[in-house]
């Protein structure tokens, strides 16, 4: 075999392998691979106490192709004011809507929050080209868990992905 020959065998051989490990990796056949499933928080109120907050996804912006921005609002419907802070996980899904995986989190502080007062809150997802498949075909779970002194209320939202 010729060696112009040899050498484009060797290049097609090295990118199968190539292709094979990556495949791999992304669909979590090897350690540190994709396929890890992660518990969602549980939704309600995590402390029994009553957390007097509405949690509300209000619209958003393509900021990249597996990149949001968010709009939510948060509402203090109770008498005092609270001191609050948001922390998001969002998931891909099953088909049959159950989260699966973890594909991003993020924490955003809006801060004191007065009686009857609503605050616009808003945040960025940046997600993997693989997980960013996943929410493409069957949109994600967003679990936000509003944090006060007076114990933290979990909401989970269903995130169309356009």
């Amino acid at each position: 075999m010729e060696r112009s020959q040899m050498a484009v065998v060797v290049g097609v051989v090295g990118a199968v392998v190539i292709a094979g490990v990556g495949a791999a990796f992304v669909f979590g056949l090897v350690p540190g691979g994709g396929g890890d499933d992660t518990a969602p928080p549980t939704t309600g109120d995590g402390n029994g106490s009553d957390v007097a907050l509405n949690f509300t996804l209000v619209g958003g912006s393509e900021c990249g192709q597996t990149c949001r921005v968010v709009n939510s609002t948060i509402r203090n419907t109770g008498n005092t004011s609270l001191n609050v802070t948001a922390d998001h996980a969002l998931f891909t899904r099953y088909e049959n809507g159950s989260a699966k995986k973890e594909a991003w989190s993020g924490e955003v502080a809006p801060g004191t929050i007065a009686a009857n007062e609503t605050v616009v809150s808003t945040f960025e997802i940046n997600v993997g080209i693989g997980d960013g498949l996943a929410l493409r075909e069957n949109d994600g779970l967003l679990f936000t868990t509003l944090q006060t002194e007076q114990g933290n209320k979990t909401v989970e939202t269903v995130v169309p992905v356009d």
